[in-house]
């Protein structure tokens, strides 16, 4: 059981996000869930989109949120190029996470404080420029200020997120990959789910969009213009140095990696193609399910219900592209795509 150890071990499981291509590690998400696997760990981290990723495996419905990616984590008006050049956010994660994931496809918030497994969502801290770990979430608006300031993209999302005290941004400008967090809350093994093959290095952003990110960091503090310009080599080092601790079978603590294998699709932040995410999210899980279960699955899209479980909210209206609502529950068909093989790096899982 989560937390009541009698080995002296603690394992932790560390999620990388990036945006919509968060849905690759989603999808490993989903295969952990499905192999029974969530209370195996003692710990769970996530950046950005991971956090998200995180809080619904907690809850019991990771496989929910990985199908969710391709409508836009639920609506599809979540993203609007018109909204930001009127001087709203691009990406308005505050709906999704205030509103839909609270009423019309919600989180079962109640699920991820009593599964005994520490959630921990990363962010950076716009004041000291440095990563923060923002755990000990007690209640549901916690876990939603938590989640709304680990995926606060600059300027795309909107400003800083004000939660204890701090003004908080997604956690990517710090690090990508919140291994270091994990290791220094005492986990002994680290189970590490990545979104990029091995051999990919991290693309950084046009220079338009560099431009602008840089001069909105500027005016809330210079100091983050600097995370934003080595953020490339930066993660690049990172995962140079998980692939050496992977290898390590002597290291402190065990770390494993999973990833996609070779020729897995490589979506970007922004992807918004519907068929393009759900090939990724199935490449996810097929890499994971393989690493983990040692096996090749076939992946079938079947239809699958998921209670609303929220009073008065229901009947037919709200209806997104690839649902159909009935009587308040949600039907969809899960992940499809052609797959690729995933790899797994390290001396095992210590799962």
């Amino acid at each position: 059981m989560p937390g009541r150890r009698t080995d002296g071990r603690r394992v932790a499981l560390v999620i990388e996000g990036g945006g919509m291509r968060g849905v690759v590690s989603a999808g490993m998400a989903a295969a952990i869930e499905q192999l029974g696997l969530r209370d195996a760990f003692d710990e769970v981290h996530g950046a950005s989109a991971g956090a998200f990723n995180a809080a619904f495996l907690l809850a019991g419905q990771a496989s929910y949120l990985a199908t969710l990616y391709q409508y836009g984590f639920g609506d599809p008006r979540f993203a609007s190029l018109k909204r930001a050049l009127r001087g709203g956010p691009a990406f308005d994660m505050d709906y999704v996470i205030n509103h839909v994931w609270t009423f019309e496809r919600p989180l079962r918030f109640d699920a991820v404080l009593s599964s005994g497994i520490d959630l921990h969502c990363t962010a950076t801290d716009a004041d000291r420029a440095a990563i923060v770990d923002l755990t000990d979430l007690g209640s549901d608006e916690e876990i939603r200020c938590a989640l709304r300031a680990s995926g606060r993209l600059p300027w795309l999302a909107g400003g800083p997120v004000p939660f204890r005290g701090m003004r908080l941004l997604d956690a990517t400008l710090a690090e990508a990959i919140p291994v270091h967090v994990a290791c220094s809350s005492g986990a002994t093994d680290v189970l590490v789910l990545m979104t990029r093959p091995e051999g990919v290095a991290h693309a950084g952003l046009s220079r338009p969009v560099a431009w602008l990110t840089d001069r909105y960091l500027r005016g809330i503090n210079p100091a983050l213009v600097e995370l934003r310009a080595t953020r490339s080599p930066r993660y690049d080092a990172l995962c140079a140095s998980l692939a050496g601790q992977a290898s390590d079978s002597e290291g402190s603590p065990a770390v494993c990696l999973i990833r996609p294998g070779a020729g897995s699709l490589m979506v970007s932040q922004t992807e918004w193609r519907e068929a393009a995410l759900q090939t990724a999210g199935s490449h996810g899980l097929r890499s994971a399910w393989m690493a983990l279960a040692g096996e090749d699955p076939e992946l079938i899209g079947t239809l699958r219900a998921y209670p609303r479980g929220v009073s008065g909210v229901g009947g037919v209206g709200g209806v997104v592209a690839g649902d159909r609502n009935v009587n308040g529950g949600h039907l969809e068909t899960g992940l499809g795509g052609v797959p690729a093989r995933g790899e797994v790096a390290g001396p095992g899982s210590h799962a």
